[in-house]
């Protein structure tokens, strides 16, 4: 008798809503805090580094999440057409290489602006405005390329939830039973 997959690996499970909230939460700190802060303000050092240090986090947990799934075994893809399969399959890697790419250029960014050298070796002062760094309208960009990727994914899994009625959400539940 051979024991089938039925939900992901509870530590992907783990990773997957650990990084909703990280990223769901840098998303709302950057646009609506850090993004509206002028770079003069008192505060400012120390809400970038918080967010450089959470970026950071982000990618490596993007990256052994990464590795978990490659080598742990998981659920048969979800029933569909191939083509709505290949589609699952392009937003799960979209969301991943946007997620490395939105980090990386956060990172170029603060190389760019001397960030490091500012905030932890505490030497010079922040540039006038972020905005004249190319690496910070590409942040943006790929940001905002994110959250249309993951609108289609929450999408589709409420579609597959609620109209279809496959309980596809007791695959990455952290309350679902085996």
């Amino acid at each position: 008798m051979s024991s089938e997959v039925k939900r992901y690996h509870p530590a992907l499970i783990s990773l997957h809503w650990l990084l909703v909230v990280a990223i769901l939460g840098m998303y709302v700190f950057g646009s609506f805090v850090l993004d509206d802060m002028h770079n003069s303000a008192p505060g400012k050092p120390t809400l970038l580094s918080l967010h450089l240090i959470v970026g950071v986090a982000i990618l490596l947990l993007t990256i052994v999440r990464l590795i978990i799934r490659v080598r742990a075994p998981r659920p048969d893809p979800v029933p569909g057409s191939r083509g709505a399969q290949k589609v699952a399959i392009a937003l799960q890697h979209s969301m991943y290489t946007l997620t490395v790419l939105i980090v990386v250029s956060g990172l170029v960014l603060a190389f760019s602006a001397h960030l490091f050298t500012i905030l932890y070796g505490h030497t010079g002062t922040l540039p006038k405005d972020f905005e004249d760094f190319t690496s910070h309208d590409i942040h943006g960009w790929l940001v905002n390329g994110l959250l249309v990727v993951v609108g289609l994914h929450v999408a589709a899994a409420l579609q597959h939830q609620v109209i279809l009625k496959d309980n596809i959400m007791s695959r990455i539940s952290l309350f679902a039973k085996d």
